[in-house]
């Protein structure tokens, strides 16, 4: 585990001293705080009673769908691809370290920064609760359970993009099919979802996997209300694991070849 550790603590240094993660976040919240100040003076046009919406609002922007579909695809394409790229995984391979260990460093470096990117979000709230804007109080569960799953969401769309980074030297490539994965993600189980219904009664388990899988659901009629389910928790683990655990075979199988 220790050399998990470093392995992390080298590639979140890369992580903080690359630019492409600056530009990232500054384009974020240039957009989001166009978003926040219609939301804001909607919420003052109201006479700021409804501050419970004006929470599950806040953590569930656009930008937040942003954050989730594309961030994670640019942060991790470079993990395995890149090292293909330049032949420097056949160094990492040999070197006396587990893959699983290696796996889950450049992953755990990845979602720590991913976290980071978020952390600003919290100011901005706290300062729109102050007397110079709606100078009220922000109900706590909707936007911690609301931050909770848009941060396993994100593990998830990570540990994939940790995957497919493996699978190819190509970074675009990588990141091309992150970014699929993570719009899939969030709209494909809605739009089969009506589908499936017509034959319920007939695939019953089909219709639970989807309802477990529709992520956007989740995140607007549970997160970002203040609900938490360990369902819907333990599907994002469970989605990671596997997907670190699919990343470590793929590691495995190019070193026995």
């Amino acid at each position: 585990m220790s050399r998990a550790w470093t392995t992390m603590l080298r590639e979140l240094n890369g992580y903080f001293f690359n630019p492409v993660g600056y530009l990232i976040a500054v384009l974020l919240y240039l957009y989001r705080g166009v978003e926040l100040s219609a939301v804001v003076e909607t919420v003052r046009d109201i006479g700021g009673r409804d501050v419970e919406e004006f929470a599950t609002a806040y953590v569930l922007q656009f930008s937040s769908l942003i954050m989730i579909v594309l961030v994670p695809p640019i942060l991790t394409m470079r993990c395995f691809a890149e090292e293909r790229r330049t032949g420097s995984i056949e160094v990492l391979l040999t070197a006396p370290v587990r893959n699983w260990e290696v796996v889950v460093g450049k992953w755990a470096a990845a979602f720590v920064f991913f976290c980071v990117l978020w952390i600003p979000t919290l100011g901005v709230l706290w300062l729109l609760t102050g007397d110079s804007y709606l100078a009220t109080s922000i109900p706590f569960s909707p936007v911690v359970a609301g931050y909770l799953g848009l941060v396993l969401v994100g593990a998830f769309a990570l540990s994939a993009g940790c995957f497919f980074s493996s699978l190819t030297d190509n970074v675009l490539l990588a990141s091309l099919s992150g970014i699929l994965f993570g719009w899939g993600l969030i709209s494909l189980p809605s739009f089969v979802t009506p589908y499936v219904d017509t034959y319920a009664e007939r695939w019953p388990l089909l219709e639970s996997l989807l309802a477990q899988m529709n992520v956007f659901a989740q995140l607007t009629q549970w997160f970002s209300r203040g609900l938490i389910d360990t369902g819907h928790c333990a599907f994002y683990v469970t989605g990671t694991a596997f997907f670190l655990f699919l990343t470590t075979r793929s590691l495995e199988a190019r070193r026995w070849r």
